[in-house]
């Protein structure tokens, strides 16, 4: 099965509103309690974005990082419809808010 990308600009004017929270190294951080914590969080933060927590990937050290989830496969899996990048005040935001975010800890303000 061929795969394609839809450029188009009428669905291209749809900006990214999901992204993937990738845990750094610690049980701490990546118990599914803390990665279910930190989609809460990020959720109360920004009502109007999705997050999913992931903490399965190579650990790495340091904080959080966060990536959009850009784009999307049509009900048919064959069609990849990419959105706009998220704006730089959003990832910012997100990533501020995620400074101060320990699970098991109240939020501090960075």
């Amino acid at each position: 099965m061929h795969s394609t990308f839809d450029l188009s600009t009428s669905f291209a004017s749809a900006e990214v509103n999901s992204f993937v929270v990738l845990a750094p190294s610690g049980k701490e951080f990546r118990s599914q309690a803390a990665l279910r914590a930190v989609e809460t969080f990020l959720k109360g933060c920004f009502p109007k974005v999705d997050f999913y927590a992931n903490g399965d990937g190579l650990p790495f050290e340091g904080d959080y990082k966060v990536l959009p989830i850009c784009g999307v496969a049509d009900e048919d899996h064959d069609t990849l419809n990419m959105l706009v990048l998220p704006d730089r005040v959003l990832m910012s935001g997100i990533a501020a808010a995620l400074k101060g975010f320990r699970p098991g800890h109240a939020p501090t303000l960075h």
